[in-house]
C-alpha cells in the first residue's frame, strides 16, 4: 500500500481504538502527508493472516451502531501515545466494562476487533490500489484474499470505517 493509504488505516484504527466511537476520518485529523512517519513500513502478520468474513463485517457493523449511540473518548493517559501499539489498544477496550458488553453481545474479542479492523481497511486500501495502475506493485505483501474480500465490500467498509 501507499504510505498515504498506510498511514490512514493506522490512523483511523488508532482514533477508532482509543475513542471507540467510529470517528470519520475527516474530523479533525491532521493531513496524512504531515504524518507520513507513523505509518507502519509493513503490514503487521497477525492483520495481514486475519480471517475476514462476512460474518466478521457484519458483527462490526453492529458493534459500531451500537458504540456510536455512547458517548465515549480517549482519556488523557490512552491520547499520550501518538502511535499506541496492538496491545495497548485491547487494554483500552478491555478497560471499558460497557465497550466489552457490546463486543461480548455479538462474539468478538477485543484483539480480533482491533487486529481485524485494522485488516479492514487495510482490505480497502488494497482494493483501491489495485484500481490504479501505478501502484500495482504496492499489492506484493497483501493478503490476496483480503484484496478480494476488500473489492467485493468496499462500500460497506467505507460506511464502517466512516470515509
Amino acid at each position: 500500500m501507499t504510505k498515504r493509504l498506510r498511514l490512514k488505516a493506522s490512523s483511523l484504527a488508532t482514533v477508532l481504538a482509543l475513542s471507540l466511537a467510529g470517528i470519520p476520518a475527516s474530523s479533525g485529523m491532521a493531513h496524512a502527508e504531515d504524518l507520513l512517519t507513523l505509518a507502519p513500513r509493513a503490514i503487521p502478520t497477525e492483520v495481514n493472516n486475519f480471517k475476514l468474513t462476512d460474518a466478521f463485517l457484519a458483527k462490526l457493523e453492529n458493534i459500531h451502531k451500537k458504540l456510536a449511540t455512547m458517548q465515549l473518548s480517549a482519556t488523557e493517559e490512552e491520547g499520550r501515545d501518538p502511535n499506541p501499539s496492538f496491545d495497548q489498544m485491547v487494554a483500552s477496550i478491555q478497560a471499558r466494562p460497557q465497550v466489552m458488553e457490546i463486543l461480548n453481545a455479538e462474539g468478538v474479542k477485543p484483539r480480533d476487533y482491533i487486529i481485524g479492523y485494522f485488516a479492514l481497511m487495510n482490505s480497502l486500501a488494497a482494493a483501491d490500489a489495485a484500481e490504479e495502475e501505478q501502484l500495482v506493485d504496492e499489492l506484493r505483501d497483501i493478503n490476496p484474499a483480503h484484496l478480494e474480500f476488500g473489492k467485493k465490500h468496499s462500500e460497506r467498509i467505507r460506511e464502517l470505517i466512516g470515509e
